[in-house]
């Protein structure tokens, strides 16, 4: 969708010069997706072991509301990764953190993210706690 929107809106820009679309456009936006499946990925699969409790997720004090219903150590994860990724761009040196843009910001985040929900308390991550 985002995608049509860009060619419906700018179609001489994208297209003008395919290095700009692929480059430019889809690395910027791989940036932000990386560490979206960094952070995703380590939740279910490392930190709750793939155990899901599906009804807490649309209860209000349920074990995913964190704090004011964000979870903040999720948006910072979001934030290095994606900035890490990005640096690239600004940093002629280390280009090739932007042109690799997904995988760096997913390591980074899927890294940042463990690192800082173990310090999250046991209770919360448990299945045990929920029943």
């Amino acid at each position: 969708m985002t995608c049509f929107m860009g060619i419906i809106l700018m179609p001489w820009k994208l297209l003008a010069d395919y290095k700009t679309f692929i480059l430019g456009w889809l690395s910027g936006y791989a940036a932000f997706l990386g560490p979206v499946a960094g952070i995703m990925i380590c939740d279910y699969f490392v930190v709750r072991k793939c155990f899901l409790q599906v009804d807490d997720l649309y209860l209000r004090g349920g074990i995913y509301e964190y704090s004011g219903g964000f979870n903040w150590r999720a948006i910072v994860a979001l934030a290095l990764g994606a900035g890490t990724a990005l640096i690239g761009l600004c940093v002629r040196p280390v280009r090739v953190l932007y042109d690799y843009s997904w995988f760096v910001g997913f390591a980074v985040s899927f890294a940042a993210y463990y690192a800082m929900m173990r310090f999250q308390s046991p209770a919360a991550l448990s299945p045990a706690a929920t029943q």
